[in-house]
């Protein structure tokens, strides 16, 4: 049954496809990635752009154990005070600690009506929350 509605589909889309002007017609996906993509810009734009880089409660946590040990080594020493290293570390340790009780709300989405955006983007505060919970 399902390779009948798959035809039916194909043959829809292949329709489509002739009524379309050229300039309407999506391009098929190819499997690869374009090659707009290489660009400068856009490859920065995937790096730190919407999930691009990803920090967790437990990456946070890593950085302040990470701050914690470097503090311990630096004290042996005697080279440095520790006291910011300290800090830092235990700051880090306790926003860590918090994140992981924090329930992310439901999926975030962009909702339209025929292709226009009806609900403004999430302000900066929310994407900063979003983006610490990984």
């Amino acid at each position: 049954m399902s390779n009948k509605y798959q035809q039916e589909i194909e043959e829809i889309l292949k329709q489509a496809d002739e009524v379309l002007p050229k300039d309407r017609r999506r391009p098929v996906p190819s499997g690869g990635k374009s090659g707009s993509d290489d660009r400068p810009l856009n490859r920065f734009r995937r790096l730190f752009g919407g999930g691009g880089l990803k920090i967790s409660a437990g990456k946070i946590m890593l950085a302040s154990v990470a701050l914690l040990l470097l503090a311990l080594v630096i004290g042996a020493v005697g080279i440095l005070s520790v006291v910011p290293l300290v800090a830092a570390g235990l700051i880090l340790f306790v926003i860590a600690y918090a994140l992981f009780f924090v329930k992310p709300g439901p999926a975030q989405y962009e909702k339209r009506w025929r292709g226009r955006v009806i609900e403004e983007r999430p302000s900066f505060v929310d994407r900063m929350k979003r983006w610490l919970r990984g």
